[in-house]
């Protein structure tokens, strides 16, 4: 069976959301990534949590993908996202369209850009955050499916 070209999944470790997105966007696909996102965080949104993007496979989108992701962007900053960890291939052009989701957003998270899984789980680590070694692995599985 082939895979598609644009995918998602999510899983919920405690407080930390972990998002990985493979191939390319478009409007739709945002919107659709937008309200599972919002879903798979509502039950933690009573305290701080933290969001990791593994967007290593993400081939971008176009200018049309911006106001859902903003959208998406303001909702967790205003429902208590306290680090937003984003997995990057592509440092400067990943960074600077999330710098266009983020436009005009007052920031109270932080946000770090990490080339590595492993640098993700070093840094849950610092942050009283961590995996276990079953949920590292987990993540890993979810890569692999998505490739």
């Amino acid at each position: 069976m082939a895979k598609s070209a644009s995918r998602f999944v999510i899983e919920q470790f405690g407080q930390v959301l972990w998002i990985i997105v493979q191939g390319g966007i478009n409007k739709d696909f945002a919107q659709r990534y937008s309200d599972a996102v919002r879903a798979a965080a509502s039950p933690i949104i009573g305290q701080p949590w933290i969001r990791i993007n593994d967007i290593r496979g993400w081939q971008l989108g176009g200018p049309e993908v911006i106001p859902p992701l903003h959208e998406l962007m303001l909702w967790c900053e205003q429902n208590q996202l306290a680090h937003s960890i984003n997995i990057v291939s592509l440092p400067h052009l990943q960074t600077y369209m999330l710098n266009q989701m983020m436009a005009a957003i007052p920031r109270r998270s932080v946000r770090h850009m990490l080339e590595s899984p492993a640098a993700t789980f070093a840094l849950l680590e610092k942050l009283q955050q961590p995996l276990t070694p079953e949920q590292q692995d987990r993540v890993e599985q979810l890569w692999q499916q998505l490739h």
